[in-house]
């Protein structure tokens, strides 16, 4: 009979075994036939090793030859290129897959190899020349390219919401309906936007970008219970800076918390300092960095919706707050300190010290987009300098050094410089 498939969520209520293969991965157990002949959906075949599941950490596991057919959906393995070879693997090929290499691991297999990776597996392909490696790596690119991008569940249901944006039982019937959408206690097992699979960590202390994204949400979480919420707010923000990719996902994940449990907006208890703490957040990642096109247009709906059901909260006061900044940031050279994130916290503005020559210490007031030339020309017009002919900068000075502040400079990431 016809193959029914299901779309979840992706998040799981309980255990499920790694064993499970996703949907789009998931081919016949049982082949009817060989590697096809003369097929034109074929791109390249041949002979080729296949390093073992696990073979990096069990280098004493030879390669395994076998007969490799590359079509426009999926790359096949086969016991041999004959009409009878039994299929011995298959990887349906989705946009979201991912190719490394190649490269040689001369003290491993001596062998160059490229990697293709799936959502539950990854396959490396390797061969004696160089050549043969990256003609098979150019070819599984030029795959993965043309198919068409994958929509998350998540991504479905914020077109849903924006289609009915102008009817609130609408809105809050999709809210009700798919818990994806609302704050939530438990784990979250998947991302919320389509990042690519992958076995390379994207920088230096990361793990692939997917297990990123459940990490960040174990960080929200850890929110609630900190004692000093500062710094896990600043290494959040930190991940985001050193990986672009999660900004958007972080954006989501602030937008599912803040919801509520019941729907939008779901107040939470307003007198618990730590049910605030996600709108803490998200203010400061509204102050350092701009939501992509899709994610902005819910981001901004769910503020609205936040202000006109709750107008005299406090959450109403964080969702205005953070309503302004969107339309005010530019992006940021550094994250915020920890003197700037407790200031966005009560949504204040923040106080630097200015020494001036023959005036001392000027207190200035600045907030995330205050930008060394507004600052300067704030002190020339307090200092009554506003007539004359000479030309003022701000200045920084680390230890001996001194140098002159750009006009557009932020003063917040020059006061996140000096506190490192």
């Amino acid at each position: 009979g016809p193959l029914d498939v299901t779309l979840t969520q992706p998040v799981r209520s309980g255990p499920v075994s790694d064993r499970l293969q996703s949907w789009e991965e998931t081919r016949s157990l049982i082949p009817e036939k060989g590697p096809p002949e003369d097929d034109p959906d074929i791109v390249v075949k041949g002979w080729l090793y296949r390093e073992p599941r696990g073979g990096g950490a069990r280098p004493w596991l030879p390669p395994r030859r076998a007969w490799f057919v590359l079509t426009r959906d999926s790359l096949d393995q086969f016991s041999s290129s004959g009409k009878a070879a039994r299929r011995l693997g298959s990887l349906v090929l989705t946009s979201l897959c991912s190719v490394t290499g190649p490269e040689r691991r001369p003290k491993e297999t001596g062998l160059w190899s490229v990697t293709v990776s799936g959502r539950k597996h990854s396959i490396r392909l390797c061969s004696p020349r160089q050549a043969e490696a990256e003609r098979w790596g150019v070819a599984l690119r030029e795959v993965i390219a043309s198919k068409a991008p994958l929509e998350t569940p998540t991504q479905l249901l914020l077109r849903d919401i924006q289609e009915s944006c102008g009817d609130a039982e609408a809105v809050a019937l999709i809210y009700q309906r798919n818990p994806i959408l609302r704050h939530t206690s438990g784990a979250l097992y998947a991302p919320l936007l389509p990042l690519p699979y992958g076995v390379s960590a994207p920088g230096p202390g990361y793990a692939p970008l997917r297990e990123e994204a459940v990490r960040l949400f174990l960080a929200l979480q850890a929110l609630e219970g900190a004692r000093r919420p500062g710094p896990l707010m600043q290494g959040v923000l930190q991940t985001c800076r050193d990986l672009p990719a999660l900004r958007d996902e972080l954006f989501l994940q602030l937008a599912k918390q803040t919801s509520g449990p019941a729907g939008p907006p779901g107040p939470p208890a307003t007198q618990d300092p730590a049910a605030l703490r996600y709108w803490q957040l998200l203010t400061c990642m509204s102050c350092t960095f701009r939501p992509g096109g899709a994610v902005r247009g819910h981001l901004l709906g769910h503020l609205e919706r936040t202000e006109k059901a709750l107008p005299d909260s406090e959450l109403a006061e964080f969702a205005r707050f953070i309503r302004k900044a969107l339309g005010r940031t530019r992006g940021r050279e550094l994250v915020p300190s920890l003197a700037e994130i407790s200031a966005l916290s009560r949504r204040q503005e923040l106080l630097c010290t200015v020494h001036c020559p023959g005036a001392g210490a000027c207190p200035v007031a600045i907030d995330s987009h205050t930008t060394a030339g507004e600052v300067a020309r704030e002190l020339v017009g307090r200092l009554g300098l506003t007539r004359s002919r000479n030309a003022f900068a701000l200045y920084e000075q680390r230890g001996a050094q001194e140098r002159a502040l750009a006009g557009g400079t932020l003063v917040a990431d020059v006061l996140t410089r000096f506190e490192k």
